[in-house]
């Protein structure tokens, strides 16, 4: 029987699967997606992120960041992190940077989806496969937690994550990343985070 199945291998999967096996730990990650998954989310490192990536000696390359900047239509305000730096990083190049270093950990990562979860007292079932401990980090709308009935309460309003790049002119400045801060903008429909490119 192995340890840990870390069903998700986004960031937070990888980053508790290498934790895991650092620790001695037998363990697996079981992801329905194979290869770099690029999405909305994960780009604005702060600085206890940064820090956590260091402990596990994950650096991935990006733009160091000492600050946010909160915009929202004319006003702004800025607000310089206590503790460090933290950094603008392409989702993708974060999560190529953990699996790396969990490959590099000797850490299995399958492609594939758990469709039975079974928790006993003293382990939990999954697909046939008996393990001690069983980590859902497989997303927002996480089909493992949905299986063992710990859903919460639907959210009053439905998010939506979009990534893209854009050339901003002039008159939007406040709204371009510098090497000092991350423009965060809030409106009452959006709320935005724009990474350095």
């Amino acid at each position: 029987m192995k340890d840990l199945l870390v069903v998700g291998g986004g960031p937070a999967g990888l980053a508790t699967a290498l934790y895991a096996a650092r620790a001695g730990l037998d363990v697996t990650v079981w992801d329905k997606r194979a290869g770099t998954i690029d999405k909305a989310c994960g780009e604005g490192l702060m600085p206890g992120a940064i820090t956590a990536l260091e402990s596990l000696a994950v650096k991935p390359e990006g733009h160091d960041l000492v600050g946010i900047r909160y915009v929202a239509g004319r006003r702004s305000v800025e607000a310089p992190f206590r503790n460090g730096v933290g950094r603008g990083v392409r989702r993708t190049t974060l999560h190529d940077a953990l699996r790396d270093a969990a490959l590099d950990a000797g850490v299995p990562l399958e492609q594939r989806s758990a469709a039975s979860v079974v928790p006993s007292a003293d382990s939990v079932l999954v697909d046939g496969s008996r393990f001690r401990h069983v980590v859902a980090a497989d997303g927002l709308h996480s089909p493992v937690r949905r299986m063992l009935g710990l859903d919460g309460r639907a959210a009053a309003y439905r998010r939506f994550g979009l990534l893209g790049a854009t050339r901003v002119g002039p008159a939007r400045r406040a709204l371009v990343p510098t090497a000092e801060r991350l423009p965060a903008v809030f409106s009452a429909a959006v709320n935005a985070l724009a990474r350095p490119a």
